[in-house]
């Protein structure tokens, strides 16, 4: 499980689970729940920039300075606001910015570069693995408004 927290106009919590299927467990339960630390606000796939545009913190100056790229509104979207916001701490949304899965990642541990079973060598498989593990996937991805 992956999560990140942001501090904007509000708290919040970015989740991604290990499957589709325990995000909309955990989507279900959180929707009934009453009491808690946590409200649900959006599943990462319906994340819009109407939802966005709640976030981010337009005119404090502050936030200026803490995330830069943020403010380029008019020339950007509220959504891509936020997913900046998002890659301002390490981490990106969506898409691994190393490109698509070399097919033999799972063997870095196990073969040495220039073996025949590696046709990526292990600092690129590492690379892709490691960024990888800072990219959250949407469709596993529930955001959280922190109470």
């Amino acid at each position: 499980m992956k999560q990140l927290q942001l501090d904007l106009k509000e708290r919040l919590l970015i989740v991604e689970y290990e499957t589709v299927q325990e995000m909309e467990i955990e989507y279900s339960l959180y929707k009934g729940l009453l009491e808690a630390d946590k409200e649900v606000l959006c599943k990462g796939p319906d994340l819009t920039n109407e939802i966005a545009k709640g976030f981010i913190p337009i005119d404090e100056k502050g936030a200026r300075t803490k995330y830069p790229k943020a403010f380029l509104i008019s020339y950007k979207r509220f959504l891509n606001a936020f997913i900046d916001v998002i890659e301002s701490k390490g981490w990106y949304w969506g898409e691994n910015p190393e490109g698509d899965q070399p097919h033999n990642t799972g063997l870095v541990n196990y073969y040495p570069t220039g073996h025949p079973l590696m046709d990526v060598s292990l600092e690129e498989a590492k690379k892709w693995l490691e960024s990888e593990s800072q990219t959250f996937n949407p469709e596993k991805c529930l955001i959280f408004k922190l109470l």
